[in-house]
């Protein structure tokens, strides 16, 4: 069934309109993809998706492991053993990739922090032992530790 076989479209005078209709519509196609509105592959980087990722791992181990009709891992084609974790594993090893990529100028929005956030806080704790000190004497006080002039 062709759109001109549509009830709606059967009056004379709208299929003289569909023509005059096919260049205004490529014309709005043409402008979307020219504007670039594409899919960033970047995007949902976030600790979100590094926890479900992990929770797959620990469930799963490799979520994209094709597994035989015994149940086991084979190498040859099978079915995957989740394929909602696969992809969330894909979307985790792509979102590593962007975290490398390097954006020069400020071409692309990255969460350069991806699945190491807190590594910058251990970091900084590791460099500054008079400030680490100071948070341990505290501590160990309001623990009930007493004073450590350790």
């Amino acid at each position: 069934m062709t759109y001109r076989n549509l009830p709606i479209l059967k009056s004379k005078h709208l299929q003289g309109k569909m023509g005059a209709m096919k260049p205004v519509v490529f014309c709005a196609l043409a402008v979307v993809s020219a504007t670039g509105l594409a899919q960033n592959p970047c995007t949902g980087c976030d600790g979100t998706l590094a926890q479900a990722y992990q929770v797959c791992a620990k469930d799963h181990g490799n979520p994209c492991a094709e597994t035989n009709e015994k149940g086991l891992v084979s190498s040859g084609a099978g079915t995957k053993k989740d394929i909602g974790c696969c992809m969330k594993k894909e979307k985790h090893d792509r979102c590593l990739e962007c975290k490398s990529m390097d954006c020069a100028y400020k071409t692309c929005h990255v969460n350069k922090q991806y699945y190491s956030e807190y590594s910058s806080v251990t970091e900084a704790k590791k460099w500054t032992k008079k400030a680490n000190k100071e948070h341990s004497a505290k501590a160990m006080k309001a623990a009930g530790w007493g004073d450590n002039k350790a």
